[in-house]
């Protein structure tokens, strides 16, 4: 009988405990930038960043304790990583006066584009309808403060 422990991977070989480690670094991230906010604008970005946080504690512990077969880390990497740098580019154009606007649809059309969505017009459309949402959502419905643009012709 041949020994089963050869075949069985590690479980740091879990594409599931790195994209749920990068989760939770990028939650962490966002609790951070959002602590740079006004009172009035901190605790939704803050509590969003926490509850990812969270989130990608819970997919890494559960990449570290169900180690049973081996996930190739090649295509959520191809994704997960790239999305990551998106993600952390928007945050940072929040903090650097690019204003609400422009970055996150500037973040909906690369996202979109690597969640596999093609045609700039359907691209245009579905980006521009997630950034108006977002923006009706945040500053008309629940009131948050978004962050202005560093000059007043940036969007």
């Amino acid at each position: 009988m041949a020994n089963s422990d050869i075949s069985r991977p590690s479980a740091l070989a879990r594409s599931d405990l790195w994209v749920g480690a990068a989760l939770f670094v990028i939650g962490l991230y966002a609790c951070w930038e959002a602590s740079g906010f006004d009172d009035d604008s901190r605790s939704y970005p803050m509590i969003l960043g926490g509850l990812l946080a969270a989130a990608g504690l819970a997919v890494a512990l559960t990449g570290l304790l169900k180690a049973d077969k081996a996930l190739c880390l090649a295509g959520p990497l191809r994704v997960a990583l790239p999305a990551a740098v998106v993600v952390a580019l928007w945050a940072t154009a929040l903090g650097a006066g690019g204003g609400f606007v422009l970055p996150t649809l500037l973040m909906q059309i690369a996202l979109l584009w690597l969640g596999g969505v093609r045609g700039p017009l359907h691209i245009a459309v579905y980006s521009a309808l997630i950034t108006a949402a977002a923006y009706t959502l945040f500053a008309l419905v629940l009131d948050v403060r978004l962050p202005a643009p560093a000059v007043s012709w940036l969007v």
